[in-house]
């Protein structure tokens, strides 16, 4: 039973014929007195065969998925040869009598290939298309970019082509069977780029590999020795600046302690406590505890004009949270990524 994208390649043809006047069975010329000459008829015919062959270049026919069965491992990938595409593969060629998109001529090319073998892309055939004057890079009407034929381009069969697509105006370049030829008589040329971009590739997930493991870091311990260093100011100063503090007196292999570590240690001995204002807000609060101990609440005006409560730590209350450290105990919790 033939696949669905070969019955989509078959009705395309079909289409394709019908709208150039030609009897898709036969390939005998429509007499003039037959519908499909008729310029409307032949137009539309035209277009909805655009539309078979963008779903084609589009991969939008998904093949019918095989199972794997549970508990069965899965094959390593083979390794893939590099690309090579000899005049004997090349034979075998599909050529179209109409006009196709480089994409389908790049997937009928990698049609002849073996499934362990780098395949030909798009970009490597347009690269090369480029690089000999054939395509430039142009703006469409549509205000989009697109690889389209120079008039050097146009001599050798290559021309521009327009459908529209599930709502989408798509400008591209097709190729006629002359534009065809050109690029299986040049494809070693598409080989080569196609080639060293597998190898760049190869390069740079090889460079990736041999980069060393990133090297764990200690939890977040500072020694009494580390803490004199810690600034003497009477200023009081809220908990993120006690974080920012503490972390600049460890090294770059020390993980960073984050500010809610400290608040809730202050939480866990009874300085603070969690508390809902009559405004419905939630927020950690100074105990009575807490307040004796020298945490207190400072009242703040957001950038929109809105009140916020910030509870400050006095040199007191900072010093609690350092005596702590001074234990040597090491913090589980550091700065959220």
């Amino acid at each position: 039973m033939a696949s669905e994208n070969a019955i989509i390649e078959r009705a395309e043809m079909y289409l394709r014929k019908l709208s150039c006047g030609v009897n898709p069975l036969t390939d005998e010329i429509l007499p003039e007195g037959d519908s499909c000459k008729q310029e409307r008829i032949s137009r539309c015919l035209a277009y909805v065969a655009s539309l078979l062959q963008q779903q084609l270049n589009h991969d939008q026919v998904a093949p019918v998925p095989s199972e794997t069965p549970r508990n069965t491992k899965r094959n390593a990938k083979p390794q893939m040869q590099e690309l090579s595409i000899d005049a004997e593969a090349l034979k075998r060629y599909r050529f179209f009598d109409y006009p196709v998109s480089i994409s389908r001529v790049v997937r009928n090319i990698n049609e002849l290939l073996p499934n362990n073998m780098n395949h030909l892309l798009y970009a490597d055939v347009a690269n090369f298309l480029v690089q000999e004057g054939i395509l430039s890079r142009q703006v469409a009407e549509d205000g989009k970019e697109a690889n389209l034929p120079t008039p050097t381009g146009e001599t050798y069969g290559f021309e521009k082509g327009e459908s529209d697509l599930r709502g989408h105006h798509n400008i591209y370049t097709q190729c006629w069977q002359q534009a065809q030829q050109y690029i299986l008589d040049n494809i070693q040329k598409c080989v080569a780029i196609a080639n060293e971009r597998f190898a760049n590739r190869k390069a740079n997930q090889d460079e990736w590999t041999e980069k060393p493991a990133r090297k764990a870091k200690k939890k977040f311990q500072v020694t009494a020795e580390e803490l004199k260093g810690y600034p003497n100011e009477e200023t009081p100063i809220p908990v993120s600046e006690i974080a920012r503090r503490l972390n600049t007196l460890v090294g770059p292999d020390m993980e960073r302690i984050y500010y809610k570590v400290i608040r809730d240690w202050y939480v866990a001995e009874g300085y603070l406590e969690l508390k809902t204002s009559p405004e419905g807000r939630v927020a950690y609060l100074p105990t009575e505890k807490g307040s004796l101990a020298g945490l207190m609440v400072e009242s703040r005006t957001g950038k929109l004009g809105e009140l916020y409560d910030v509870v400050m730590y006095d040199p007191k209350a900072q010093q609690l949270y350092l005596d702590y450290l001074a234990q040597g105990i090491p913090q589980e919790s550091t700065v959220e990524e």
